[in-house]
């Protein structure tokens, strides 16, 4: 069987993202390690409760600085939600930076703006 382990959302500030991904977002941390022995970069993965599939809060070391470019655009995952509407009242009363939802004919989505600036895509499925 084939299966989705991780995805990553790149960031400029690690610490600054798990604090919204963990606190603000209510994801569970998973992992938090150095990336290699030595590295002041960390291995950071945080999932919604019960997921199997993980977001890797990746900030970009040399090895990787053609990403730097992608941190606060939109990135390319989408998040399921149960309920949209609440969950955007919830978030907003936080301060987080999220478009109100628009149902269409396939569900109702929303965009997102996490702490560091990147969009990410919130769907509840009709």
């Amino acid at each position: 069987m084939i299966g989705v382990s991780t995805v990553s959302v790149f960031v400029a500030d690690q610490q600054r993202a798990k604090s919204f991904y963990t606190d603000v977002l209510g994801m569970e941390l998973r992992n938090d390690a150095p990336l290699y022995p030595g590295s002041e970069k960390r291995w950071i993965a945080v999932a919604p409760a019960g997921s199997q599939t993980e977001i890797i809060l990746y900030e970009p070391d040399e090895n990787w600085a053609h990403y730097k470019q992608v941190i606060g655009k939109p990135q390319n995952i989408t998040i399921a939600v149960k309920d949209i509407a609440s969950l955007y009242e919830e978030l907003s009363a936080k301060g987080v930076s999220m478009d109100p939802p628009d149902p269409q004919p396939w569900g109702t989505f929303s965009f997102l703006r996490d702490s560091e600036g990147n969009s990410l895509l919130l769907v509840q499925n009709a």
